[in-house]
């Protein structure tokens, strides 16, 4: 009997000590697990401004079909767009429809075919809040945002639903973005009373309350896109570094600024924990004072590992080239600002080449202060 006892208990006793190291090893497994979460990584492209002016209007048009076709915009530099996670751009006209007349500046409205082929470009996020947003008035903002969420875009800063919160969340490779935009005005285009929550413009407190109704969100990133500073000048103004700051110090990681139509100075603010871009430039316009067609892809890694958040940006330069095809047809195409980069078949003027030099070095001197 007692030997039985005896062997019982030390099988008892083998089985225990079996539970018990597995027990062990399995919650350090699973301590390590909750211990040293996967590092979260996207990465962000954010361009400047898309414009259609008169002109690009009419390079677009066919009048034997009597449609339109963009895609000569950006093929020559969708290459350098397609590994974006998220892909960003201001959208500066109004996609009203066609019963409100397709026109340039000074009040813009673009065919509807300039959404598809900017969807064919990769770009996910488009920016609405800016100073032409209400230049075909409320009805034509609603058309806007009505025609962006049907090409499968995330519209920011404008919205037709009251109830709509200000900010728009992406998910990502498991981080989560949350998106907000606002504008300094609209050309003193005012919306009725009923309708002032179509837009968002730049108001310090309102800006603070949205970003911390994001943060409760659970939120890993803040990117807001600011319509503001001085158009053509090549330097941030008092009110921009003002309003960047504050925006910053609320909780924002990512500043994506437009208005001026050229190239302004890239930073880190806090310690390295917001990049500013103070204006990204025309990615594509049909305007021609001198910087206005030099623009630029803000390429941003962001991962984030436990509770750190590291950025890192990169910034590659395009250009528009405009001139006449073959069969003497305006056209207009989005270039890499690097020589070696252009597709061999398109030719640079003399005077092209010395400008894109200039180009690259003011890029390199004054807009990477990074």
């Amino acid at each position: 009997m007692s030997k039985i006892i005896t062997k019982n208990n030390l099988i008892t006793a083998t089985f225990i000590l079996c539970f018990v190291f597995l027990f062990c090893n399995s919650t350090k497994v699973f301590a390590s697990y909750v211990e040293n979460p996967p590092i979260k990584k996207i990465t962000l492209f954010a361009v400047g401004d898309i414009m259609m002016h008169k002109s690009q209007i009419l390079a677009g048009y066919n009048k034997e079909t009597d449609s339109f076709d963009f895609s000569s915009f950006f093929k020559n530099i969708n290459p350098y767009l397609k590994d974006g996670d998220i892909v960003y751009a201001n959208l500066e006209t109004p996609i009203a429809g066609q019963k409100f007349k397709y026109t340039g500046y000074p009040t813009f409205n673009a065919p509807e075919e300039l959404l598809g082929e900017i969807k064919n470009n990769f770009f996910t996020h488009l920016s609405l809040a800016n100073n032409h947003s209400l230049d075909r008035g409320s009805v034509g903002l609603s058309n806007t945002i009505k025609n962006v969420e049907k090409y499968g875009f995330v519209g920011l800063g404008a919205r037709n639903d009251s109830t709509k919160p200000n900010y728009e969340i992406t998910e990502k490779n498991g981080m989560r973005i949350g998106f907000l935009s606002y504008t300094y005005g609209t050309n003193s285009i005012v919306l009725p009373k009923s309708k002032k929550y179509m837009l968002s413009y730049i108001d310090k407190n309102q800006i603070k309350k949205d970003i911390e109704e994001l943060k409760k969100q659970n939120i890993d990133v803040v990117v807001v896109a600011l319509h503001f500073g001085d158009e053509y000048k090549l330097q941030e103004n008092s009110f921009q570094k003002d309003i960047a700051q504050y925006v910053c110090d609320s909780g924002a990681n990512i500043i994506l600024g437009s208005h001026p139509h050229v190239l302004e100075p890239i930073v880190f603010l806090n310690d390295k924990t917001c990049l500013v871009a103070y204006s990204l430039g025309n990615f594509i316009s049909g305007m021609s004072k001198a910087y206005t067609d030099l623009g630029g892809i803000l390429k941003i890694e962001i991962s984030k590992e436990n509770e750190t958040l590291s950025l890192k940006p990169e910034f590659m330069g395009t250009w528009v080239k405009r001139g006449f095809d073959k069969n003497g047809l305006r056209y207009y195409t989005v270039l890499p600002l690097d020589i070696d980069k252009i597709p061999n078949e398109i030719e640079l003027t003399k005077t092209e080449k010395i400008r894109l030099e200039k180009y690259r070095n003011f890029i390199n001197t004054k807009i990477k202060k990074y």
